[in-house]
Formats: structure tokens, C-alpha cells, sequence
């Protein structure tokens, strides 16, 4: 059987089937290998014209987040605050990743270890409204999860995973 009457047919018989668009994404959850899959998102959002993000949906305020595994829309069903870290996949087009960034000042070398001990390097992007110029700032700020760019992309890191963040004094990126 195809996975596209599988598919229709499921459709069919959901109770509530909403139309969205799919980002193939790839998690890491606590202990474990990172795992490829797709979340749907909103077509639009009441945070700014145009769709729902991949970082919107995480600092979004649903606890559990469906995280679709195959063809077969086998669906796993993530509790957010246990995701490490979050990043697009190949091919997912600019608007479904993040929102626009719109007047980087600076950027800080951090190196990031999570609770289970797992360690990486990366940049932290800061922007300048609310005055936020430090990484500690910016860190505590009230979003769950933060993008950091590293040398295999741009991870969004849920904070509440975080043992420590360890800014570099390098001279910043201006």
C-alpha cells in the first residue's frame, strides 16, 4: 500500500485535520541521538505577517509538540522543555526557520554545555532592542529557546537545557 492512501486516509478519518505547512527538522532530545522528522506550522501568526516559524513553534506555549517520524505520519509527541536543541533541515526556506533578524549589533562567542553533558561552540546573535547587549541579557530574556549559530548550522537551544554558557572573550563581531 502507498504511503499516499495511508496518508488520505488518515486525513480522513482525523477529527480536526488543520492545513499546514511541513519543516523537516531535526531534534535532539536528553541522552539520545538527534532524530529527523517534520513539524507543521501555522500558515500565519498573530506575531507578524506570514507563517508560523520553526522557533515560534518552540517558544510557542504548547507543552507537547507533534513531531512527525516517516512517511507512514507516524507522529511522536515531543514535551517541549525536554528538546536539547532544534535545527531546520535541508531545503526549509528562510521564512519557516526564524524570524527576520533586524538590526544585529554584535555577536559573542559562547561555548555551551547542556545537562547531560554534551558540549558546543557557537554564536550568539544579539539584536538591539530592549538594550541588549550581553550575552547574560540575552540569555535571560523570556524566550524558552535561542538560535546559535554553529559550525554545523543554526541550533535553536532550549535554555531550560542548558547546565552553563561560557562567553569567550574574543574580541566581538561587530
Amino acid at each position: 500500500m502507498s504511503s499516499e492512501p495511508q496518508r488520505a486516509s488518515r486525513l480522513a478519518t482525523s477529527p480536526e485535520y488543520v492545513d499546514k505547512l511541513r519543516a523537516a527538522v531535526r531534534v535532539c532530545l536528553p541522552g539520545q541521538d538527534p532524530i529527523d522528522g517534520i513539524f507543521s506550522l501555522s500558515r500565519s501568526t498573530p506575531l507578524r505577517p506570514g507563517p508560523e516559524t520553526i522557533l515560534d513553534l518552540l517558544n510557542g506555549p504548547l507543552r507537547t509538540i507533534p513531531f512527525i517520524l516517516d512517511e507512514a505520519m507516524d507522529v511522536l509527541l515531543i514535551t517541549r522543555v525536554n528538546i536539547d536543541w532544534a535545527m531546520a533541515g535541508l531545503g526549509v526556506e528562510p521564512p519557516l526557520i526564524s524570524p527576520p533578524v533586524i538590526g544585529l549589533t554584535r555577536e559573542e562567542s559562547v561555548h555551551v554545555t547542556f545537562n547531560d553533558g554534551r558540549q558546543i561552540d557557537g554564536l550568539i546573535q544579539l539584536e538591539p532592542p530592549n538594550g541588549i547587549h550581553r550575552a547574560s541579557d540575552f540569555l535571560n530574556g523570556p524566550q524558552d529557546f535561542f538560535p546559535l549559530r554553529t559550525r554545523i548550522g543554526v541550533l535553536f537551544v532550549n535554555k531550560a537545557r542548558v547546565r552553563d554558557t561560557h562567553v569567550r572573550m574574543l574580541p566581538a563581531r561587530n
